[in-house]
């Protein structure tokens, strides 16, 4: 297959090298576009003035200086590689990108954007930010996984996949649960009517998914990987349909 793969962590991070390796080793054809920087966090947001820097630092490899949306807009739009491509694998992330964390996710964005182009696209997660040893393996589940994955992705649709650090091997369908951050946020400083706030903690509250489905955050839990199935734009209720200005 012709894979081009994305992240928001940055071309040079570890879970996007050894992403490709494993790939690479099973014989596919590897891409990368890829941001320049971190970009965790920056959800589905894009350089719309000013200039995007596009960088080839190995051959079919570019880091761009935007967003990880930028990242497929760029790459799709302005044709750097020559050829279609069979699926985006946005990751590996270095972190979950689980339930409603997915809104805020530059991971998931780059596979949404690639979505909405048309093409197969999946974004994967592992929850431990420095651990190679579970990257390896999400990357290699992905592998042995990615024909019967891509069966199952709809058009207007991605795959969101997440991967415990008490991986069994397994995999479970869930649905999006709820992840509530009840923040607590401090004033660092004051300069007349300036003030520097600061998150200082957050306790977090999981909530059931809202489908029939297990949410995510329980698969992953009970040492299964997650795959969900994310629609790109979210339905329309029936009285939206008919609601006129």
């Amino acid at each position: 297959m012709n894979i081009l793969l994305s992240n928001d962590d940055g071309y040079k991070a570890a879970g996007l090298r050894i992403l490709e390796e494993v790939l690479a080793r099973e014989g596919h054809e590897i891409y990368v576009s890829a941001p320049d920087s971190e970009q965790s966090g920056k959800s589905h947001s894009m350089t719309i003035r000013g200039h995007v820097a596009v960088t080839e630092y190995a051959p079919r490899h570019f880091h761009v200086s935007g967003t990880p949306a930028d990242c497929i807009i760029y790459s799709h739009r302005c044709s750097l590689f020559p050829v279609a491509f069979d699926v985006v694998i946005s990751g590996i992330n270095h972190g979950y990108n689980l339930s409603t964390d997915i809104i805020y996710s530059g991971t998931c964005a780059a596979a949404r954007q690639a979505a909405f182009y048309g093409m197969k696209a999946i974004a994967i997660s592992a929850e431990e930010r420095d651990n190679e040893k579970l990257f390896i393996e999400t990357a290699s589940f992905l592998a042995r996984h990615l024909d019967a994955f891509l069966d199952d992705i709809p058009a207007g649709t991605f795959m969101n996949i997440n991967v415990p650090s008490s991986f069994s091997g397994g995999y479970e369908l869930g649905g999006i649960g709820d992840i509530v951050y009840n923040d607590s946020v401090a004033v660092r400083s004051t300069d007349g009517a300036r003030r520097i706030l600061e998150i200082d903690s957050a306790e977090l509250e999981y909530r059931p998914s809202r489908t029939e489905f297990r949410a995510d955050h329980e698969i992953c839990r009970s040492g299964l990987a997650s795959v969900s199935v994310i629609e790109t734009l979210p339905a329309i209720s029936e009285s939206m349909r008919h609601f006129t200005i």
